[in-house]
């Protein structure tokens, strides 16, 4: 089992004093604690036109982080394909790739949020078409190759990247958690990645998802097991559950309640549900050994989540770190 830090970037300005740039810089710090405990990635989301996330441009921050660490993965968790040129795409974050030492961990997705389709003046329903053209345009660029190329919505003359990525092959994920949509990348070939709560119900719920996808990577010729799966669960551990549910409750809602999906839902919701890991460290063990039993690989720890505070964050990622994660590395 890998662990990494996940990172939405909801912020609330119009109810807490945080600023985005105070903002930014403690997930910075929260970044160099990761690499200090022993994480193995940090995953930064990219959003756009509202509170519900304030990062929309993942490979900036990330090449910020690439200066303050050594060994840590860097994520972008994820790139929404749709709404950008592919060969930007292909550039920046090659560029972050190259600037980390080949650290570069790439999640792709084709979108969800209709405000910010509108925002981009793109058609939701033509989406999963925009991403298969320019995903296929990004492979390419990333393969080293020069190539003219001609589809229904890019067309270049002759195109290559002078800055490839460092690793040969960057690990590439595709956000789905949906039987069809699980189906279809696993036809590419390509590993999936998600947050559990958004597309599933219940842990056994995730499990069917998971077993879909690795039947249909088998019958497409892939090995599901050689994939890390990536699965965002909200995380926050205390010495006693009780503290760690009087930390987690009220940031927990506020994040519900400012959700552009899945409105609604509240803490005893996820609760109820087994999609949250809160607790003292022995509650958290026994959750993610449901998930692992699930077929999650790699836990992504949303843990800065409804503007909790800075320092409850950090004691979590440490004591997560120091009392959780050492049950899975031994395995």
């Amino acid at each position: 089992m890998k662990f990494g830090l996940f990172t939405v970037f909801d912020n609330y300005a119009n109810e807490l004093p945080r600023t985005p740039g105070q903002f930014l810089e403690q997930v910075l710090e929260q970044t160099v604690l990761g690499e200090q405990y022993g994480y193995d990635a940090v995953w930064y989301a990219e959003h756009h036109f509202h509170q519900y996330g304030i990062l929309t441009s993942p490979h900036m921050l990330m090449t910020a982080a690439a200066g303050i660490t050594k060994r840590i993965r860097l994520g972008v968790s994820v790139v929404v394909l749709p709404f950008h040129d592919p060969v930007r795409v292909a550039e920046d974050y090659a560029l972050v790739d190259y600037l980390s030492g080949g650290r570069l961990n790439m999640g792709l997705g084709s979108g969800y949020l209709p405000h910010e389709f509108g925002g981009f003046k793109i058609d939701p329903a033509i989406k999963p078409f925009l991403f298969n053209e320019k995903f296929d345009i990004l492979k390419r660029l990333w393969s080293g190759e020069r190539f003219t190329y001609k589809g229904e919505y890019h067309e270049y003359g002759e195109i290559s990247l002078d800055v490839l990525p460092v690793q040969k092959q960057v690990p590439t994920w595709v956000a789905a958690l949906r039987p069809q949509g699980v189906e279809y990348v696993a036809k590419m070939g390509e590993p999936i990645m998600g947050v559990a709560y958004v597309n599933s119900n219940s842990v056994a719920e995730l499990k069917s998802i998971i077993d879909h996808y690795d039947k249909s990577s088998l019958a497409a010729g892939f090995d599901p097991a050689m994939l890390e799966k990536p699965i965002a669960l909200h995380v926050h551990v205390a010495e006693t559950t009780q503290e760690a549910v009087q930390n987690a409750y009220e940031p927990l809602n506020r994040y519900l309640r400012t959700r552009l999906y899945g409105k609604g839902a509240v803490y005893e919701d996820l609760a109820a549900r087994e999609q949250l890991i809160v607790g003292s460290p022995a509650d958290c063990i026994a959750e993610i050994k449901k998930y692992q039993d699930a077929g999650v690989n790699h836990l992504m720890c949303l843990m800065n989540f409804g503007g909790m505070e800075h320092e409850k964050v950090k004691s979590s990622i440490k004591l997560f770190a120091e009392e959780v994660m050492p049950a899975f590395r031994d395995q």
